[in-house]
């Protein structure tokens, strides 16, 4: 079977980010409770939300001309379903937003003790990300200029056909276009897939987040229930150095 692969339209954002949640949940990536939490037990609001929040998003960054935003959607050509996903980040230097990455992740959960530990979760992978890209640059500004893979996604009953390697093809021959390095945080269950794909692993890092002494006896449970919810979890961060001849790393 020919799937069909497109840069998804304002429209496709609602089957898009469904997709998205059923492609995680089956089996549950503890990872992407981090970064989409069920809200209240209300899973359909939840999506909803990340439906919008997601879309808000890529405009905005399409607006800045220092990150472009790419998501990308594969299709099964005969019965026109979204089976597969992806979302290409190109940074091309720093900007103030970038900042606020950490603070803007974890308000998508719920204020109190668990967005203290979304935050604190945050500021681990960003801070693991920034040492891994400084340690192949000389150049200060290279740290913030790169490609990332914010979503990669294949829905279950499509998976080992083939979508996996559409979404990557498409967006690393972009990659190479920009001379840029590529980085991903990835599960350790897909590192195999991203190592076909010309990445390597530069560290394998477990989340381990405390909780901090002063929240109070509410703080304090909420920031243990998001902990389960996410916890235990392994993130491997993976690199793959500029092509074409073009490069900004060592």
């Amino acid at each position: 079977m020919h799937f069909q692969l497109d840069i998804a339209e304002e429209d496709d954002f609602p089957a898009l980010i469904t997709a998205e949640w059923h492609a995680f949940e089956n089996p549950l990536q503890r990872i992407f409770r981090l970064y989409s939490p069920i809200v209240n037990n209300d899973r359909a609001q939840s999506i909803a939300d990340s439906t919008a929040r997601q879309l808000t998003d890529n405009k905005t960054q399409d607006d800045d001309r220092k990150t472009q935003s790419y998501w990308i959607k594969v299709t099964d050509p005969e019965t026109h379903a979204i089976v597969g996903g992806a979302q290409w980040i190109f940074i091309t230097e720093h900007s103030s937003e970038h900042e606020d990455d950490v603070s803007s992740l974890a308000a998508r959960h719920p204020a109190g003790g668990a967005r203290v530990f979304a935050t604190q979760a945050f500021q681990i992978l960003a801070d693991v990300g920034t040492v891994n890209r400084r340690k192949l640059s000389r150049d200060r500004s290279y740290v913030y200029a790169y490609a990332s893979l914010g979503s990669c996604f294949t829905i279950p009953e499509y998976r080992y056909r083939g979508v996996g390697g559409l979404l990557m093809r498409w967006g690393l021959k972009r990659v190479d276009e920009c001379g840029m390095d590529a980085w991903i945080e990835a599960a350790p269950s897909a590192v195999p897939f991203y190592e076909r794909h010309g990445f390597v692993q530069k560290e394998v890092l477990q989340l381990d987040p405390r909780r901090p002494e002063e929240l109070s006896g509410e703080e304090a449970e909420e920031w243990d229930a998001a902990a389960r919810e996410v916890l235990p979890v392994g993130v491997c961060i993976m690199h793959r150095p500029a092509r074409n001849g073009c490069t900004n790393s060592e």
